[in-house]
């Protein structure tokens, strides 16, 4: 596979390298996709918390309805404080 970097990032691979952090440019990609991976689990991880929040306030009751736009608008200036 070849992948085109742009100078900044090519500039950061070789500094990363020449730290003596990393011994080659692979292990620098390498250890940059593995923290990608990881911030999309995390991502993925919260997303399903909050899904399984409001399922359980759903269940609880623990909700309003709002039927117009007007009533929309007006929780968010409540809750935005304006």
């Amino acid at each position: 596979m070849n992948v085109r970097l742009s100078p900044e990032h090519e500039a950061l691979v070789r500094a990363k390298v020449a730290s003596g952090e990393y011994r080659d440019e692979a292990e620098v990609i390498g250890e940059a996709l593995e923290a990608l991976d990881q911030r999309e689990e995390y991502r993925r991880a919260a997303l399903l918390a909050a899904l399984e929040e409001g399922e359980a306030d759903l269940r609880e009751g623990r909700y309003i309805e709002i039927e117009t736009k007007e009533e929309l608008d007006a929780l968010f200036a409540k809750l935005c404080g304006s």
